[in-house]
């Protein structure tokens, strides 16, 4: 069966546009993952255990901007001792079902007791919130 040259133009063009839609970028813009909000949330979503010292800044690994790690340093405020930690806070772009893309927490790990012992938590779904605003100084 020989094909006509309306259907060779028709498959290419179709086989043209499956590669473009699945290659071109999605038009929905991806949020910025930023220093403050990554600490915001680090602070607020346990308070009694979680109080970040120090961000040191975050790593993304590979290709996958939709991954990606920050080192902080953090103490508990309700230790008499105040020891802080470095610990690796892994923060994944999730896309929700309404479509929008959105940051989350999603673990907060240490290896300060030697690096077969890994201690925090994994399995967070933690939305990233924005710092409120600062008050207007007087």
């Amino acid at each position: 069966m020989m094909w006509s040259g309306w259907r060779r133009l028709a498959a290419i063009v179709l086989l043209l546009c499956g590669f473009l839609g699945c290659v071109m970028p999605s038009s929905s813009q991806t949020p910025p993952l930023t220093a403050a909000a990554a600490r915001h949330t680090l602070d607020s979503w346990n308070p009694g255990f979680c109080k970040v010292v120090d961000f040191y800044g975050f790593y993304v690994s590979g290709s996958n901007p939709a991954a990606q790690e920050a080192y902080v340093l953090i103490a508990n405020p309700g230790d008499k001792v105040q020891k802080p930690v470095v610990y690796a806070a892994r923060f994944q772009l999730l896309t929700l079902p309404e479509g929008q893309p959105r940051w989350f927490l999603t673990s907060l790990v240490t290896h300060s007791s030697g690096l077969s012992r890994r201690l925090g938590w994994d399995n967070l779904i933690i939305p990233v919130k924005a710092p409120p605003p600062a008050a207007p100084a007087e």
